[in-house]
């Protein structure tokens, strides 16, 4: 019999191995040495890469969770139901990251439950922290019965499965409300900044910029898993699943581009596009990524019809996106701060951590929960190794 055994040590386990060495030697800094010895935020920016990729990406990428289950419980889009999973366990990580981010983003960590405690109903970030919070609990009851379908107890199973089905289309409604709650007003968080922001990003309309720009990167990134699901997990789902969520792109992104457009007229910001400023590059580089060369790209009959173009294309997207939340909270920021702020490496090695923590969970999840369709190969093997028949080589 051939030894199939893996080797202990591969080259992504060295990697995975170095990013938590760093990522937890990081957190020692943050924890025990101090805040400046993990930071280069300051008072004058006191929101950094924690803020503008984990907690604003870390939300909005979540937002084909919502999308999703909409399409499914609301719509009656039964054909999407066999990914609608996927796309709620994609959203509870994400915002599972964001919750987790938040011990290293406060700089009183301690203090976390004092929203639940003391309401200051004029914050928008107190409406925001609360609808995080909910949220994360609705894609959490919306997720169980991934988990609660292994349990050994067939009469529990079937009594939590049985009420669960009863009352997840009143969760579904309270997601969709929650998520376009929050992911709305995370862009006014940012609308109190007029006279800083600069002006090619700031707009008293953020938080509907927030809201168009989220559904499309939360669809992209939906692409993104199934794509590396179906060639690396032994998953099987209609190819043309992606192709329909990829087409529903092109709209969503040219809808975020006329508003944009008519906004910058409104606000008085066409007068910036031009500028010799390093501003102007930012934004001309986040609109080529999200924006243009997404439509052209999705407009081509071989594109789409390429399930690892649409992923690269949907990878571009998500880049653009994550331009977009980084320009808004940090590089509109510095001409008027004038903080010239850079990441330390301690805080890009804390926010790789915990993506990759992300990552790992959904990928043992593709693999141990019934997530997605298993391929009829992995069903055989998967159904002889419980019944105890082992192949002779």
């Amino acid at each position: 019999m051939p030894d199939d055994k893996k080797p202990l040590i591969t080259p992504w386990r060295v990697i995975l191995a170095i990013i938590f060495a760093a990522g937890l030697y990081a957190t020692y800094l943050r924890f025990a040495v101090g805040w400046s010895a993990a930071t280069n935020m300051s008072d004058a920016q006191p929101w950094g890469i924690w803020v503008g990729l984990a907690t604003l990406c870390g939300v909005g990428l979540s937002a084909g969770g919502f999308a999703t289950a909409a399409a499914v419980y609301l719509l009656g889009m039964e054909r999407y139901r066999p990914i609608c999973r996927t796309a709620i366990i994609i959203a509870f990580l994400g915002y599972g990251s964001v919750c987790v981010g938040y011990a290293y983003e406060l700089g009183l960590p301690w203090r976390f439950w004092h929203p639940v405690v003391y309401w200051n109903r004029h914050s928008v970030l107190f409406e925001v922290c609360w609808c995080i919070i909910m949220y994360t609990t609705v894609l959490a009851i919306e997720f169980s019965p991934a988990l609660v379908e292994k349990l050994p107890w067939k009469s529990l199973r079937e009594w939590y499965l049985h009420w669960h089905h009863r009352i997840v289309i009143a969760f579904v409604l309270a997601g969709v409300l929650l998520s376009s709650l929050h992911q709305s007003f995370l862009g006014g968080l940012f609308i109190i900044t007029k006279g800083k922001e600069y002006p090619l990003w700031y707009s008293t309309h953020l938080t509907t910029l927030f809201y168009l720009s989220a559904i499309p990167a939360g669809l992209a990134m939906i692409v993104i898993a199934l794509y590396l699901s179906v060639r690396s997990l032994n998953v099987k789902i209609d190819p043309e699943i992606l192709r329909e969520l990829s087409a529903v792109l092109v709209p969503l992104l040219a809808i975020f581009a006329i508003f944009r457009g008519v906004d910058l007229a409104h606000e008085g910001g066409l007068g910036y596009l031009f500028r010799w400023r390093s501003e102007t590059g930012y934004f001309w580089l986040e609109m080529a990524l999200f924006v243009f060369i997404p439509i052209v790209l999705l407009n081509l009959e071989r594109i789409r019809n390429s399930p690892v173009a649409l992923y690269w294309t949907s990878a571009i997207v998500v880049m653009g996106f994550i331009a977009n939340r980084i320009n808004v909270s940090i590089t509109g920021l510095e001409r008027a701060t004038h903080a010239g702020y850079t990441p330390k490496w301690s805080e890009l090695a804390i926010t790789v951590m915990l993506m990759t923590c992300a990552v790992l969970a959904f990928r043992y999840a593709v693999l141990y929960l019934d997530i997605l369709p298993r391929s009829l190969a992995e069903k055989r093997a998967k159904w002889l190794a419980n019944a105890g028949v082992v192949a002779n080589a």
